[in-house]
């Protein structure tokens, strides 16, 4: 049976760093944070039961001290006393590997990985933003843990359903999730950080009984050695009067042959190792790789010092030694900053509080306002003062993005005559849309062009300082932030992915999102964004006035259902309702930035509440926010598409649930008055 001091790191291996050869044999250990001792091999590299306690059968540490025996001090030996230049491959490979996965380095490196990652997750739940994007709540991916249990669970208690209405089903159950977050966070983050304090706990008994049992499997794994065994090997010696360092991690590898970023070797996976680089004795290193190695053996010892996690073993107490060792522990801690770094769940960061784009913040755009064109339409209501009000209202930095994609503005005393005449196709709806001023865009070879519309009337308030000026000034700077949606989305989101073929109801919610989300842009970009309690109380009682008309207009479209049985109709009317709610709700959010709570006790929410879409409001506001905040780091759709989802959730407080029966078939289901009642409920619950 083998003792209880069991070493790590083998004596057979350490022995070809002794200082002094004696009875005992004597290294240097230069550990992170003290001053190097000197030691006899017996007490370094050493823990009491570190692989396996005294036991009547053969235990892991009777096994793996038969193989040192049988297989690694002969090994250790032979690589010790080759000459330099080419090496057996299978030798170095089997060395390297067992060497490598049976340090303390493995399992403290783990350690301090778990423990960092666990850490970081606790501080990400101690925010209820950081804690939605840890648990990847505003996701519709399928891989978000979220995602996954609401599919799980549906599939389980509704299996007898067809396919498209557990997809309906599952896409109303996360709406609720996602909008009674801020209620469960409190209860769930206090179970969590629980949790995780549980598991902190535990960590280092995981990580003991998961090294061991891979030992126990394999000691040296068929994998690993085939990698290492395809390699080019070679003994290169240490230059005159100059030596090697013992890292705590044995051996080191490299993702290029060329040595450039130098890592622990048990760190790399198989496929990323082009390299590796292990110190047999004081005056050799093993070296492998694909091609011819490019390797400067004088930097290797702060390189061996960088990649150890706690300590190196040398054969000298020199200065150079010294200086290499106050570099212990670099590499790993930067490898676990990396693995923190990777992770998705940082909550956006806040642009700056006039919404300013970070891209004008250092003077990339200057403002040039005279670029763009200014058209009056009939043109003799154009006057010098009126052209100045117009060009000092779009000189702010936040806009010239936009104006960038911008033709021409114009001034006109009847937009939609203005918009008809340059052939646009304009119903009801729409006109009554787009009478106080809109951003028309055309799709080009090489993105967006807009057009701007603005009242003659709202530049006379303006350019006369009438009582409603600082309103007109923020309507006609609301286009100008809508052109500046466009451009950034479109500069922002490759031209591919958004002209891909899509489900219907995708394309429909794609098409609404990039509507409503363009007057949240102009909200907040117009400078319009901080108001008074008094401007508030006007903003919401504008608000209210066409919530009424939106929710009568839904309702309206529903009874169409049951008294034509026309579903091209009614859902045309209650599409358009639903866009039109989703503008001015866009615009109530940009009305108030972040500061969501003005809203709580206005007359807006409590006619949303009757409906069941007073959490609701409160979702979208978050979902626009991060939008809006995230704008300079658009590299995909997915977040149009989950605001696209909203049309679905104003629909379901109507009674009205639409899904895909094919890829090219759009369903639509409505409600008896009993079922609205219970989906209201549910809604509500």
């Amino acid at each position: 049976m083998a003792g209880r001091k069991q070493h790590f790191i083998p004596q057979a291996l350490q022995r070809g760093f002794v200082a002094a050869k004696g009875k005992k044999r004597q290294v240097y250990v230069f550990k992170k944070g003290h001053e190097p001792y000197y030691s006899s091999t017996e007490g370094v590299a050493a823990q009491r039961d570190f692989y396996s306690a005294p036991s009547d059968e053969q235990s892991l540490d009777d096994k793996i001290t038969i193989y040192e025996g049988a297989v690694l001090a002969p090994a250790i030996a032979a690589l010790r006393e080759a000459p330099t230049g080419p090496i057996d491959s299978h030798v170095a490979a089997a060395v390297v590997v067992h060497l490598s996965i049976r340090t303390a380095f493995v399992r403290g490196s783990f350690s301090v990985a778990a423990t960092e990652m666990l850490d970081y997750f606790a501080d990400a739940m101690r925010s209820d933003q950081t804690a939605r994007a840890l648990l990847e709540v505003d996701t519709l991916k399928s891989e978000s843990m979220l995602v996954k249990l609401i599919e799980e669970e549906i599939l389980l208690q509704f299996d007898a359903l067809p396919e498209s209405s557990r997809n309906a089903l599952a896409k109303l159950v996360h709406f609720r999730a996602r909008e009674k977050f801020p209620q469960m966070f409190p209860g769930l983050a206090a179970m969590v950080l629980q949790q995780f304090g549980m598991l902190l706990e535990k960590i280092p008994e995981m990580i003991v009984s998961g090294h061991s049992k891979a030992l126990e499997r394999d000691l040296a794994p068929v994998l690993r050695v085939e990698r290492l065994k395809a390699m080019n090997w070679q003994i290169i010696a240490a230059e005159p009067s100059t030596h090697f360092v013992l890292p705590d991690c044995l051996a080191v590898g490299s993702k290029t042959s060329n040595f450039q970023e130098i890592m622990p070797y048990s760190l790399l996976s198989d496929d990323e190792l082009a390299g590796v680089v292990m110190p047999v004795c004081s005056d050799k290193v093993l070296v492998g790789c694909f091609g011819n190695p490019e390797l400067n053996p004088a930097s290797l010892n702060r390189c061996f010092a960088k990649c150890s996690l706690d300590f190196i073993i040398s054969s000298q107490a020199d200065a150079q030694t010294a200086e290499a060792a106050n570099l212990i522990g670099i590499t790993v801690s930067k490898y676990v900053d990396s693995l923190v770094e990777e992770q998705a769940f940082s909550a956006p960061e806040k642009s700056g509080s006039n919404g300013e784009s970070p891209e004008t913040k250092d003077g990339v755009l200057e403002p040039d306002p005279g670029r763009v064109p200014i058209k009056f339409e009939p043109s003799s209501r154009m006057s010098s003062k009126a052209q100045a009000t117009v060009r000092k209202l779009m000189s702010a930095p936040e806009l010239q993005m936009g104006l960038r994609t911008v033709e021409a503005i114009v001034v006109s005393d009847n937009i939609v005559r203005s918009l008809r005449q340059r052939g646009v196709t304009l119903n009801e709806h729409a006109a009554q849309v787009v009478k106080l001023g809109t951003c028309h865009t055309t799709e080009t070879p090489d993105g967006v062009s807009s057009q701007l519309f603005i009242t003659t009337e709202s530049v006379n308030q303006v350019t006369k300082g009438r009582p409603q000026a600082r309103a007109a000034a923020a309507l006609i700077r609301h286009q100008a932030g809508r052109a500046t949606y466009y451009a950034t989305v479109v500069a922002r989101i490759p031209k591919e992915t958004l002209q891909r073929q899509r489900p219907q109801l995708e394309a429909i919610g794609l098409r609404t999102a990039h509507f409503f989300c363009s007057h949240y842009f102009g909200g907040r970009l117009s400078g319009g964004s901080l108001v008074s309690d008094e401007e508030f109380a006007i903003v919401d009682g504008v608000y209210s006035q066409v919530l009424a008309g939106c929710v009568q207009g839904i309702a309206s479209a529903r009874l169409h259902f049951f008294e034509h049985r026309d579903v091209d109709v009614a859902l045309g009317l209650a599409l358009g309702h639903v866009e039109q709610l989703l503008c001015a709700t866009a615009n109530a959010c940009a009305t108030t930035c972040s500061k969501i709570d003005r809203w709580k006790t206005s007359k807006s929410i409590k006619a949303l509440q009757a409906v069941s879409l007073g959490e609701w409001f409160e979702l979208l506001a978050l979902d626009l926010e991060r939008f809006f905040d995230s704008r300079e780091n658009l590299t995909g759709d997915s977040d149009l598409i989950l605001l696209g989802g909203h049309i679905e959730r104003v629909l379901w407080s109507f009674g009205i649930v639409l899904s895909m029966q094919t890829a090219e078939q759009l369903w639509m289901e409505v409600f008896a008055e009993e079922q609205l009642e219970n989906m209201r409920l549910m809604l509500r619950g």
